[in-house]
């Protein structure tokens, strides 16, 4: 024979892996998403009349233009052509490792970049970036 029992039986939900997914969830939208304006960072930078810089004495001269051609001492290259800008650079002059880097303001910056970085591998330490207006 059965007895019928008065016990019933409590349901519940666990509370505490509820709250560590909220708290995993707030924390990859925290960590993914982007905040504003405060990526950028505006300076107002000063400006001064004694400044003195020190002027390239040299034939190092590199020039960026907007259509993709480089121009290293007055010999016109393709930017895509890597193998010939950089015996290009390792061939120039490596007096007191001086260089003019002139750029079209409307080039892309990674180029300017690139060749950086070439001069930077074959040890020219002072190089004066300068951009050319249209």
């Amino acid at each position: 024979m059965k007895f019928i029992s008065n016990n019933k039986k409590s349901f519940s939900i666990e509370i505490t892996p509820l709250i560590d997914i909220v708290f995993l969830l707030v924390i990859f939208f925290v960590v993914t998403s982007k905040v504003g304006d405060s990526q950028f960072l505006s300076l107002d930078l000063p400006e001064t009349e004694s400044f003195q810089y020190k002027s390239v004495q040299t034939s190092n001269e590199i020039i960026i233009i907007s259509d993709g051609t480089v121009i290293i001492n007055n010999i016109s290259l393709n930017i895509n052509d890597n193998e010939q800008i950089e015996q290009a650079i390792f061939d120039l002059e490596n007096n007191g490792n001086f260089v003019i880097l002139s750029a079209d303001s409307e080039a892309f910056h990674g180029w300017v970049i690139t060749v950086m970085d070439l001069l930077n591998k074959f040890g020219f330490d002072e190089v004066q970036i300068r951009t050319i207006e249209k």
